[in-house]
């Protein structure tokens, strides 16, 4: 009673072969439901995250490339627009896509004319950035960089430039008489020559798209004090005259100049003749009237005799401006500081 019939065993083997093929046949049903509940339009879905103005969130998409899933979204993209990743990129399970519209605005960068350019940013500033538009501290952008871009916008930039310019000048140094009885009058012996100073004169300059709008004198400052000239000059007697004697009332320090007939000095029209009617020739000097009247006569120091007969638009104050018959002997004299005696 205790062998098993061998018909049985085959039945048991026929009913485990049934159970495993259902189980079999179960699993693939439920393969095939997955497979076909990952199907759309014929395609496989993929879940693809987009950030556009009014269309962020998640999607399920069959499309096979980037612009292909703009297309399906309603998006119809330009070569301008932005696009993260391109428009080829394969999509991919989690992918993420970005995307802003171009905006075609003017602009005018230092006064040269507008031209239009595309920009995918949101705001003036975006645009800067952009197209790497760097602007100093006193440079204008019109509209305000914060504000929003919009089609057919214009955008200009003003460029300001401040420029501080030094030139440096020389200080003459100046005259120290010291009377000497021992030396006739008129007479004078350089007992110092003194040495000129230096001097920085600040300018400031201000330009508006590289063109200049203003300029101011900020002042100077002195970098070298210069040393005093040292002369003495006699006081024994009066200056020799070449025809005729006079007598002396008073010295004048004075900053004497030289100039000729001609018209590099006197201008086109000069016709060769004074303020007062006399030929401009060597002995007579241009004056300021209020210091010294026209019609005196003058010793000056290095020159000689003159007559105060002439004027000058640079002339005035203790100026005065001796006259030589050429051009290279007034050249020659340039400007320096001289006694100049009042004989009447």
């Amino acid at each position: 009673m205790g062998n098993v019939p061998l018909l049985k065993l085959p039945k048991t083997l026929a009913a485990e072969r049934i159970i495993v093929g259902l189980c079999l046949a179960a699993s693939v049903i439920g393969a095939g439901f997955v497979f076909f509940g990952d199907v759309l339009d014929g395609g496989p879905s993929r879940q693809v995250s987009l950030d556009a103005p009014g269309l962020q969130g998640t999607y399920l998409t069959a499309a096979g490339t980037v612009g292909e899933f703009l297309t399906e979204v309603g998006i119809g993209y330009s070569p301008d627009d932005l696009v993260q990743p391109p428009p080829r990129t394969p999509i991919r399970p989690g992918l993420k896509v970005t995307y802003a519209a171009a905006k075609r605005v003017l602009l005018a960068d230092a006064g040269m004319s507008a031209r239009e350019i595309v920009c995918t940013g949101e705001t003036v500033c975006d645009l800067l950035d952009q197209y790497g538009l760097d602007c100093g501290p006193l440079d204008r952008v019109t509209p305000n960089p914060s504000s929003l871009l919009k089609d057919g916008m214009r955008i200009e930039i003003t460029r300001v430039k401040v420029l501080d310019v030094t030139e440096k000048k020389e200080i003459p140094p100046s005259l120290d008489i010291q009377p000497d009885p021992n030396l006739p009058r008129g007479r004078m012996v350089e007992v110092s020559p003194g040495s000129p100073g230096l001097a920085e004169e600040i300018t400031r300059y201000y330009y508006k798209n590289g063109r200049q709008t203003a300029r101011i004198e900020m002042g100077s400052r002195v970098v070298v004090e210069p040393t005093k000239r040292v002369a003495r000059v006699g006081v024994r007697s009066l200056p020799p005259l070449p025809s005729r004697g006079g007598i002396d009332r008073r010295v004048l320090i004075m900053e004497a100049t030289a100039y000729d007939p001609g018209p590099l000095s006197c201008g086109p029209y000069a016709d060769g003749r004074t303020a007062t009617g006399h030929i401009a020739t060597r002995g007579v000097c241009a004056v300021d009237p209020r210091v010294i009247p026209l019609g005196t006569e003058l010793w000056i120091e290095g020159y000689g005799y003159a007559l105060a007969c002439d004027t000058g638009g640079a002339i005035k104050g203790n100026r005065i401006d001796v006259c030589f018959d050429d051009r290279a002997e007034a050249l020659r004299w340039g400007r320096k500081t001289v006694l100049v005696y009042v004989l009447e």
